[in-house]
């Protein structure tokens, strides 16, 4: 199975994530509503690697695949791990936002090793 598009939305998330993050930090001591100008940045910018994941996918080599589908692993992790700290209250003082994005990134690197060593 080809995940292109799973891969492709995964990675949009994750740059969207990102790139509204730095965009809104970025701008937080100059513009009261920073987060104004930097959502709307992040989700362009979430676009346009979906479309150009989704589009050059099946001409990666192995590893390339892997390091990306690795990244497209990060946000969706992240964001499961911020809806569990949201809805279970008890995780609230384990599950920080620091935690949860550490987690995320190592769900990353875990699913790039195991799709590097696939033989898919």
């Amino acid at each position: 199975m080809k995940p292109r598009i799973p891969v492709a939305v995964g990675a949009a998330i994750t740059t969207a994530l990102v790139v509204a993050g730095t965009v809104t930090g970025l701008l937080e001591t100059r513009i009261a509503f920073s987060a104004l100008i930097g959502l709307p940045a992040g989700v362009l910018a979430g676009a346009i690697v979906a479309a150009a994941t989704a589009r050059g996918y099946g001409t990666l080599q192995r590893p390339t695949r892997a390091v990306l589908e690795g990244i497209a692993a990060v946000g969706p992790a992240f964001l499961a791990l911020a809806a569990i700290r949201y809805a279970v209250a008890a995780t609230r003082g384990v599950l920080s936002t620091t935690t949860a994005i550490a987690l995320a990134l190592l769900v990353g690197v875990a699913v790039a090793a195991l799709r590097r060593r696939s033989t898919a």
